[in-house]
Order: structure tokens, then C-alpha cells, then sequence
């Protein structure tokens, strides 16, 4: 039997969104971006689809890619992103799973079965990067300003993107050293790596965008059941 992730272990996959193929094979890292206006002129496409959207939907497929293992540990499943709430990973393969990360904290229930909770009170690291990852997802400018050194490069015969996130902050850094963010229409692709040279990744496939705000059935997801 495989074994099933941790709570803990959320706190890095939930950080990674990615789409291997077409992204730009250019290195991000080479081409340092000066300030939030050339960061906004370079993601303008994908974020006035994000800016009206309160709630996103799709499917995911999430490989971590650990040095000591020839193969990528591989889950498939669906993701649920709302606004003003958090965002939600039900894994399907190889087994179910559903994680919830909230301001309140992380949350995680496997087979249907006892929840594990993580309090964002008891450990302010899951704020914080749960603040990080939705601007990721959103690609809120001014948040990766603050945080991050920023780099990036732009195919615009090909309408496509890549910036690369080096983290100032410590305790970001003690998640990931380095950080790439691609896409075209879409956000498609963000690759972690740490100090060590393992990655986490995750394909985004298929997402939806809803401008209305979710209704009671969508944020009842948010509410898993208390232990």
C-alpha cells in the first residue's frame, strides 16, 4: 500500500501548479523583472481573467520529484478555488483524499475517514503560506512584489509566459529556494524546488472561471466535518 501524505506534506504540494508541456524553455532566472508595472504589462492576459473570477475549478495531476526515487510520486484528482474562502484538492488517484487550506488553517480527510487538523493559530506558518499560494494562483502582483525577487520572460508570438520567484523571506525560503510560474491564458505552471533539488509539481488542466459568488453547495466543500 502507498503511503498516504501528511498534513504536513500539503503545505509544499499546495504551492505547486503546473503544466509541463508548452511551457517556454527559456530560463526565467536570466531575465531579472525591475518592478510590479513590468510584472503587470507581462501577466496582463491571465490576470484580467483572474481579476473578476471568484471561483475556479479543474482538474490537477501532482508529481513530486525526489532525489532518492527514480520514479515521480503521482496523484490525479480535482481542485476548487474560491476567493474569499481558500482552495480545495480532492485526489482520486492512487487513493481519495481531500485537502482544504483556509485562513483558518490546513485541513485534510482521507477514505471519508477522521480529519487531521493543522491550526493556522497554532502554526502561523500556515498563513502565511497559504497567503503566498493564493497569490500565486491569482497572480496578485503586489504580494509577489513584497515577497519575492522576480524574474520572467515573455513568448509573445506565442502567447506565453514564465516568471521565476526567489523568496526574501526565511521562512518562505525554508519551503522552496526557487519558484517558476507558467502559462498563456491561463496560470498553467508553477515548479517548486528546494535546497536540495527535489521538485513538486502539479498540471492544471481544464480550469473554469465563475464570476458569480459561490453558492452554499460550493462552500459547504470548505466545511469538513469536525473529528
Amino acid at each position: 500500500m502507498k503511503k498516504r501524505p501528511a498534513v504536513w506534506s500539503w503545505l509544499w504540494a499546495l504551492l505547486a501548479l503546473s503544466c509541463a508541456s508548452g511551457a517556454l524553455a527559456a530560463d526565467p532566472f536570466a531575465h531579472p523583472v525591475t518592478g510590479e508595472a513590468e510584472l503587470q504589462s507581462m501577466l496582463s492576459r491571465p490576470a484580467s481573467k483572474l481579476r473578476s473570477a471568484q471561483v475556479l475549478t479543474g482538474q490537477f495531476r501532482h508529481s513530486r520529484h525526489l532525489r532518492e526515487i527514480p520514479k515521480p510520486l503521482i496523484a490525479l484528482g480535482e481542485f476548487t478555488f474560491v476567493r474569499d474562502l481558500g482552495v480545495l484538492w480532492h485526489t482520486r488517484q492512487p487513493f481519495d483524499s481531500v485537502v482544504v487550506l483556509t485562513g483558518a488553517g490546513l485541513a485534510q480527510s482521507d477514505d471519508g475517514g477522521p480529519v487531521q487538523r493543522v491550526s493556522a493559530d497554532e502554526q502561523p506558518a500556515v498563513l502565511l503560506l497559504k497567503n503566498i499560494f493564493m497569490a500565486l494562483f491569482t497572480l496578485d502582483t503586489q504580494v509577489l512584489v513584497r515577497d519575492f525577487d522576480l524574474f520572467g520572460v515573455e513568448d509573445k508570438q506565442a502567447n506565453r509566459w514564465i516568471i521565476g520567484l526567489k523568496p526574501r523571506a526565511k521562512t518562505i525560503a525554508g519551503v522552496f529556494s526557487e519558484a517558476t510560474v507558467a502559462g498563456a491564458g491561463d496560470v498553467e505552471q508553477i515548479v517548486l524546488t528546494d535546497a536540495r533539488g527535489d521538485r513538486t509539481v502539479i498540471d492544471l488542466t481544464g480550469t473554469s472561471y465563475a464570476s458569480d459568488a459561490p453558492g452554499a453547495d460550493v462552500r459547504a466543500q470548505f466545511a469538513l466535518p469536525r473529528p
